[in-house]
């Protein structure tokens, strides 16, 4: 069975699908199906939108667009504050917030991760002496003392 002339419609498919993806329709549908649930009804449901919300905020971040990560993740750890990705949302939401120029908020949320040994929770989470050192770099970097 030769598939060779399937090979340019399913590469036109995955550009098309990325393409979709990039725009803010595909953004905005991703969303909405990964918040249209009732948080608590399903927990394998909340699962599957939790990793949803924190996959799609990390691809924003990746496609430089920090005011729409910095929502995904504010919604994610809003509807699941015990999900297996609360720690990791809240550290890449310093990101955001650095790349906004919010440097108070980036900090204080930085004492919030320091305070509850975030790392010793979730690893993906730096560990404490370089979130310190974060923290302290921002506030004397931008004087926020």
């Amino acid at each position: 069975m030769d598939l060779s002339g399937l090979k340019w419609p399913i590469i036109i498919l995955l550009v098309v699908g990325i393409g979709w993806l990039l725009s803010s329709g595909g953004t905005k549908y991703m969303f909405n199906n990964f918040t249209k649930a009732e948080v608590g009804a399903d927990p394998a449901r909340d699962k599957t939108d939790e990793g949803g919300l924190s996959r799609l905020g990390g691809f924003m971040m990746k496609t430089l667009r920090y005011e729409k990560a910095e929502e995904i993740f504010s919604v994610a750890m809003d509807r699941y504050p015990s999900g297996a990705n609360f720690w990791y949302n809240q550290y890449r939401l310093v990101t955001c917030k650095e790349k906004l120029e919010k440097y108070r908020e980036a900090a204080d949320l930085l004492e919030g991760l320091i305070q509850a040994n975030a790392n010793a929770i979730d690893s993906r989470v730096p560990e404490t002496g370089n979130l310190r050192l974060r923290a302290d770099k921002l506030i004397e970097v931008h004087e926020l003392r």
